[in-house]
């Protein structure tokens, strides 16, 4: 048969006034249960306790019944006045002139996005559009200087022999207008006119 392990137990709610080193104590007469205490002291099991601590109950770990009811006992005008918060604790007033709101938040956004198209207002959307080029300016910049003037009527082909050949006109685009001359080939439809005097 087991043994029974029996402790020091009393009806009242204060603490046990002495015990020994390591001996447990345990009160009934706490609201909501009772509060158990231990002994704590020196020289071994049995020894004189030097302070009797509470380990255990409402009074050391509260129960959901206990907070509940401290809470709907608990008059907060005695601990909170309307004057005390404006003054002392952050107002609604002050928190929306001086942290972010959820408002505030999505204007800021909208700010930034700035009616641009879907396809263009995120971050992300923006980096594909420039290919997640981080050096873009420098990428066009540079495409773009090798390109021809238009203002310069192709005066400033690099080569421009190999131009004349590329686009067909071999040597007849460097003749004099008035002194061309054709060798071989063919002319159809030529109409000579001697001119008059």
């Amino acid at each position: 048969m087991a043994n029974t392990i029996r402790i020091k137990r009393s009806t009242g709610s204060a603490a046990p006034t002495t015990l020994q080193n390591a001996e447990l104590s345990y009160s009934e007469g706490v609201a909501g249960g009772g509060t158990l205490f231990i002994g704590v002291g020196t020289g071994g099991a049995g020894g004189s306790a030097t302070s009797v601590i509470a380990i255990g109950g409402p009074s050391v770990y509260a129960s959901k019944s206990y907070v509940d009811s401290a809470i709907s006992n608990a008059n907060l005008s005695n601990y909170l006045t309307t004057s005390a918060a404006a003054s002392t604790y952050l107002s609604q007033a002050t928190a929306a002139s001086t942290y972010a709101t959820q408002s505030s938040v999505s204007t800021a956004i909208s700010n930034v996005i700035n009616a641009a198209p879907a396809a263009l207002d995120t971050l992300k959307e923006l980096a594909d559009a420039l290919g997640s080029d981080a050096a873009f300016s420098t990428t066009v910049t540079t495409s773009i200087s090798g390109k021809l003037a238009k203002a310069s009527n192709l005066s400033d082909v690099a080569d421009v022999s190999a131009a004349r050949t590329n686009l067909g006109l071999g040597s007849m685009a460097t003749q004099s207008a008035g002194n061309v001359a054709i060798t071989g080939g063919s002319i159809d439809n030529v109409t000579l006119d001697g001119g008059t005097y």
